[in-house]
């Protein structure tokens, strides 16, 4: 007898994959939700940058209240020797940043600097290589390009400066109260001499880095103007928290380099404006030790007054 076993009962066919547009419908799915987080990310990535761009800016006056606590004045923006004037660069030069280095857990990078020589030397290498984290915004890339003033010789970069006032580099303007900042050229102000009140006073103000080797803008270790000091006679269009960040006179600036061109004007009155990378303004440390995000809109009267000391305007709101 012929014993076959029974069929095997038809089984359901399984599917044999994803169809090209089912596959199409999920990458578009996963492209639209990609969209809508990318910018949230980002700027969620931005607010923490700009709230650590704030701390140092915190870390960086509570390290000038230490100095003045010490030295009973604030330091200047840049000290230069009266031989400089007449050479150039053998002589000793400073900057507050470089001051304030022992404040700053920064002590040991404080010792390898040689005040009696030009930062210049050799022998000051170590300090012209140096980056300091708490002198960089986390949102300005540009501190990756040295400042090369002549062959060999290379400057590593900050984002912030000291202000200088309303007026030009030099120290003459400095007699004139309507142009005096906090920290100046061989100058500096005590808290005594804030008439305006230090919680309408500008101390230190971002700055904004063009990534060229020929542009000293937040060179911390440099002293000429522009470098680490911030203030508002440059050319009218600049007058403003980012305004025009083409305008600023800066030593140095190559007029055709990308992003930021600016004129070239080598003397004691180029000087750099406020600027960030944040966008639609800069902060602002002010001499109470507050931090504050000033708007691109504040107007020029009262960038005037708070960048002044003893001028005795009446800032208002901002």
């Amino acid at each position: 007898m012929n014993l076959k076993p029974p069929p095997h009962p038809l089984r359901p066919r399984s599917p044999a994959g994803m169809t090209l547009i089912e596959l199409l419908v999920v990458i578009a799915i996963i492209a639209v939700l990609i969209a809508l987080l990318l910018p949230a990310v980002q700027m969620a990535r931005e607010a923490a940058r700009r709230a650590q761009c704030r701390n140092h800016l915190k870390q960086i006056g509570l390290a000038l209240e230490n100095y003045h606590g010490t030295h009973g004045i604030y330091p200047p923006a840049s000290i230069r020797a009266p031989a400089f004037l007449n050479n150039g660069r053998d002589e000793p030069q400073s900057t507050w940043t470089i001051a304030i280095l022992p404040y700053l857990d920064a002590a040991p990078l404080y010792g390898s600097y040689l005040p009696n020589v030009s930062t210049d030397d050799p022998a000051n290498n170590k300090l012209r290589d140096a980056s300091v984290p708490g002198y960089l915004c986390p949102t300005d890339t540009g501190a990756q390009i040295s400042f090369e003033p002549r062959l060999g010789i290379t400057y590593r970069r900050g984002n912030y400066g000291a202000n200088f006032g309303a007026g030009s580099w030099g120290t003459d303007d400095w007699q004139q109260i309507q142009y005096r900042g906090v920290m100046g050229q061989n100058v500096a102000v005590r808290h005594a001499d804030m008439s305006d009140g230090a919680s309408q006073t500008v101390v230190v103000a971002e700055l904004r880095i063009q990534p060229s080797p020929r542009d000293n803008r937040g060179v911390w270790a440099f002293h000429a103007a522009g470098a680490a000091s911030v203030g508002l006679d440059c050319d009218s269009l600049c007058r403003g928290i980012n305004s025009d960040p083409t305008s600023d006179w800066i030593p140095f600036c190559d007029p055709i380099a990308g992003g930021m061109p600016c004129t070239f004007q080598n003397n004691v009155d180029s000087n750099a404006g406020p600027r960030s990378r944040h966008g639609q303004g800069a902060h602002l440390l002010l001499g109470d030790g507050s931090v504050r995000f000033a708007n691109q809109s504040v107007s020029q009267v009262t960038l005037n007054a708070i960048f002044t000391s003893q001028n005795r305007e009446v800032a208002g709101e901002w």
